[in-house]
């Protein structure tokens, strides 16, 4: 009887399917190239199993049959370092992650994938923690983004759980501008929810009048939030404009 280990036809299937790059959301590598001999080429890949292949592996289900586990459902493209990262720590790394990770990429590769449409500045965020934060507490803009004709200004990307971007402001100025020219579109968040979260969205943003605890001025400060997912919305500090005093929204 066939055995739990891929056919080499449901290998070459998952590296098509990958277009030849690693599905790490954070990775994307190449994983073929040319050789030294014309007649040969470089192979970096690896077609890894969500759900291990033997007892011993990573994510093993004892649950599955050896042929459920040779299926290409079963399977994701990966290259070498990342096909052993997963397998280093597997609770880092559980099945609907991998999952999650396969149907982002490959709806990446429908869409045009490393020749499609790329974005002037770009954040990734995976499993956890704040891609980028940006204050403004004065005149003049923070950040300016500027997509050029037929790109995509800015894509900020959460999968799993994190934060992809905060955005304040307490002064006269802006914290961020995005501008763009026959651009595809200015702003992208997209957030791939692979494991339960109380709380997930694209954008949200907010206006407030708060007054300092310390000098009882009061001041106008904004939050924006563009990739969440996770408990509870996030909080982050800013600081009165007249004396320096800390408050969270």
């Amino acid at each position: 009887m066939p055995g739990p280990d891929f056919s080499a036809a449901t290998v070459a299937l998952l590296a098509k399917r990958a277009g030849q790059t690693c599905s790490n959301p954070v990775c994307r590598r190449s994983t073929s190239g040319p050789h030294s001999d014309d007649a040969k080429s470089v192979v970096l890949g690896e077609a890894a199993h969500m759900r291990g292949a033997r007892p011993s592996a990573a994510r093993f289900d004892p649950e599955m049959s050896d042929a459920e586990r040779a299926e290409p459902s079963n399977g994701i493209w990966l290259c070498n370092v990342c096909a052993k990262l997963i397998d280093s720590d597997p609770a880092k790394f559980p099945v609907d992650l991998l999952r999650g990770w396969k149907s982002q990429h490959e709806s990446w590769i429908g869409a045009g994938g490393p020749g499609g449409r790329s974005a002037s500045r770009e954040i990734t965020v995976t499993n956890g923690g704040l891609g980028s934060l940006i204050r403004n507490e004065g005149e003049g803009t923070a950040v300016e983004v500027q997509g050029a004709p037929g790109q995509t200004g800015e894509r900020i990307n959460v999968v799993g759980r994190g934060v992809g971007e905060i955005v304040t402001n307490t002064g006269p100025g802006i914290g961020k501008i995005i501008r763009t020219v026959n651009a595809a579109s200015g702003s992208e968040s997209r957030v791939i929810v692979n494991q339960p979260v109380p709380c997930a969205f694209g954008q949200m943003g907010a206006a407030i009048i708060l007054v300092c605890s310390s000098c009882g001025r009061q001041f106008n400060a904004s939050k924006t939030v563009q990739g969440f997912a996770g408990d509870r919305v996030p909080q982050v500090q800013v600081r009165c404009p007249t004396c320096g005093h800390p408050a969270w929204i």
